[in-house]
């Protein structure tokens, strides 16, 4: 007997069963059909979600971006699951270094434009006050003359330095040391033309005043005859520094001129008598 003839009277039992008069055999029949489906359906339900998820018309597609991010990733130390040897270590051989001598600082030198910074003229000259004769009389015949004491101070307290320019035409001017030539061309006071036609001072204010009136005053000297009817010009610069360049006389706001004028004598001029007792 085939399979298909097996299969054909299994099916032609089972209907007659199912269908039988008797009510007891179609019941049964038809309970045992039941329990049987129930028994396949509980074998085969727990198996189907597992065959679905992994069949390929079922699985869901994943959703792409248009653009991707790339974050960097730094690698880190991380522990290993699995204890290491550790490796022995070597202590490094001590470097002896020689020592190091610490030197003194030493400034550089400076340069000499900056060590030697010359004074300039204010922009804006103040006055001076000027307590100067206005002239000096003498006699016709004299050659020379003793200017008395001067007085010259900078309306301005902020001056710190004066540069003092005396010239005369026909007539030396002697500052300080009489008949010795007392220029100076370094230090805090700068002094040139001592005895000559023009002399020049410059440095502190005070020091200035005081190199005029050291020694007995200016004394002026004719350069040829009497010394009657030649005059003096007093001119005074402010200046940030000490300089005798004489180009900046010229700048001074502030200046006299003092006149040497002649007493009246003359051949005619008879000295009066005196009764001695």
């Amino acid at each position: 007997m085939s399979v298909d003839e097996f299969f054909e009277r299994l099916k032609y039992r089972f209907d007659g069963y199912f269908h039988s008069e008797k009510k007891s055999v179609k019941y049964f029949a038809r309970a045992l059909a039941m329990t049987l489906f129930a028994a396949l359906i509980s074998t085969i339900a727990p198996t189907l979600p597992d065959d679905l998820s992994s069949s390929p018309s079922m699985l869901q597609p994943e959703a792409t971006t248009s653009s991707t991010t790339t974050v960097p990733v730094t690698e880190s130390a991380t522990a290993s699951d699995t204890p290491t040897a550790m490796a022995s270590f070597t202590p490094e051989p001590a470097i002896t270094r020689p020592a190091i001598a610490s030197s003194t600082y030493q400034p550089l030198p400076e340069s000499s434009d900056s060590a030697t910074a010359e004074g300039q003229p204010w922009e804006i000259q103040p006055k001076y006050t000027l307590r100067i004769p206005a002239s000096g009389a003498i006699d016709p015949r004299a050659t020379t003359y003793f200017l008395p004491t001067v007085f010259v101070q900078a309306q301005d307290p902020e001056v710190e330095f004066t540069m003092a320019c005396i010239s005369s035409a026909g007539a030396t001017v002697d500052l300080k040391s009489k008949g010795a030539a007392d220029n100076a061309p370094e230090g805090d006071l700068l002094i040139s033309g001592d005895q000559s036609g023009l002399l020049i001072l410059s440095g502190a204010t005070n020091k200035v005043v005081n190199a005029l009136n050291a020694s007995g005053g200016l004394l002026i000297r004719s350069t040829g005859g009497g010394l009657a009817g030649r005059s003096l010009t007093f001119r005074f610069v402010a200046m940030t520094g000490p300089n005798i360049k004489s180009e900046f006389c010229s700048q001074a706001q502030s200046g006299v001129i003092t006149t040497i004028r002649a007493l009246g004598l003359d051949l005619s001029t008879v000295k009066g008598g005196g009764k001695l007792k």
